[in-house]
């Protein structure tokens, strides 16, 4: 291709002003040497205008190839449009392509086909068949293929505020034992929350919430906002405790036509209403009921024991001399078979000494000075009956 630095053409002597002429009419030629069916011999990098298509093409001679003498053909590739402004070229800005944009599709995440001069490892490429891979940093963060949006490695996905910095994210967990899909529901509930059937299958259900007059235990004296204690206290029937009232009404009293009671189960014991079982029949709820215990019977039983080695009581007159001074030969003269009185066999303590003188063996009437105590400990005796017991708060949802 023949360049030449100035084209002017000086006043000089012949044979300069014909060099100049030469130089300058060859680097116009090897730059548009005109109409494709008309030329020539075509050098490398030479433009001709190809009027047998349309839209009319500008072409350019290739660096190789043939040259077009002698019945060869040159390679030519496609310049632009002759008919349309710019060649009809994507200007380097501020302009719009008119079909498709086709880049290299065996790029990767670390080269992306669709990058940036200041970030060429951060873009858009072709990751697999019918997939789009977007990359930062060379590496993979999403795919778009026909099976949706993939977010990668449990990479959420984050809703920004309006300021841009916190935000509200979703993601998976680091590590499943198999695929979670969530269907949305076709339509919203007012006031209701998200519930799935078990299948992944997302309905609105309505919070109904704790209900007016429910009681609770708590384990501690404090008391939430929206209860009250059970402490039998009075509050108005208007205002904040409209809705309490509407539900328990006077059930557990009240101090005016103005106010009522919550129920007062401080120390108390809550029993579950009967409800026609007939085990606490014939009381409605709210009802208080007095302590009492089951009629029963007890067995109390004692080892005590009494040992007598046994004794005599003896008394005789002293005129009864001998070997009989301190006995009763007794036989069926001096105690006869039968009969009364004093001597015969009938007055059994009635004994009579030797010489049968009445009354001498008589026993006298003595008490043994013996005594039995016999005590039976019941033990755990207190002020009332209950079951083993633990303190907590009663409270009520106003």
């Amino acid at each position: 291709m023949a360049q030449v630095a100035n084209k002017d053409i000086a006043n000089s002597s012949g044979a300069a002003v014909r060099a100049d002429l030469n130089l300058a009419l060859a680097a116009e030629a090897s730059n548009n040497f005109g109409d494709k069916s008309q030329v020539g011999q075509v050098l490398p990098c030479e433009f001709v205008a190809d009027n047998s298509t349309s839209p009319k093409k500008l072409l350019i001679r290739s660096t190789t190839g043939d040259d077009g003498t002698s019945g060869t053909t040159p390679t030519y590739f496609d310049v632009g449009n002759l008919d349309e402004a710019n060649l009809g070229l994507v200007k380097r800005a501020g302009d719009t392509l008119t079909g498709p944009l086709l880049v290299d599709d065996g790029s990767g995440a670390s080269t992306p086909a669709l990058s940036f001069d200041g970030d060429n490892d951060t873009g858009i490429y072709r990751a697999s068949a019918n997939t789009i891979g977007f990359s930062t940093a060379g590496t993979q963060r999403v795919g778009i293929s026909n099976a949706g949006l993939d977010m990668l490695n449990a990479l959420p996905i984050r809703f920004q505020d309006s300021s841009g910095s916190p935000f509200v994210s979703l993601q998976s967990p680091s590590s499943l034992s198999g695929n979670v899909a969530l269907t949305l529901p076709s339509s919203i509930t007012n006031g209701g929350f998200l519930q799935t059937d078990g299948s992944g299958n997302l309905s609105f259900s309505i919070v109904e919430g704790v209900p007016t007059g429910s009681v609770f235990c708590l384990a501690v004296n404090t008391v939430p906002t929206g209860y009250v204690k059970c402490n039998g206290a009075s509050y108005s029937r208007t205002g904040t405790y409209a809705a309490l009232f509407a539900i328990i009404g006077t059930t557990y009293g009240a101090v005016d036509g103005s106010h009522f009671n919550v129920p007062e189960l401080r120390g108390e014991f809550i029993r579950g209403f009967d409800d026609s079982r007939n085990v606490d029949s014939g009381r409605n709820v709210g009802t208080a009921q007095g302590g009492e215990n089951l009629q029963h019977n007890h067995t109390a039983s004692s080892n005590a024991s009494v040992s007598d080695s046994g004794h005599f009581h003896h008394s005789f007159r002293s005129g009864n001399q001998g070997e009989r001074q301190y006995d009763s030969n007794l036989n069926t003269t001096n105690f006869p078979s039968s009969g009364t009185g004093a001597g015969n066999k009938n007055e059994a303590y009635n004994i009579v000494a030797n010489n049968a003188e009445a009354n001498v063996g008589k026993t006298s009437t003595a008490t043994t000075g013996l005594s039995v105590s016999v005590s039976t400990n019941t033990s755990n005796q207190g002020s009332e009956a209950r079951p083993r017991n633990i303190a907590m708060l009663y409270i009520i949802k106003i």
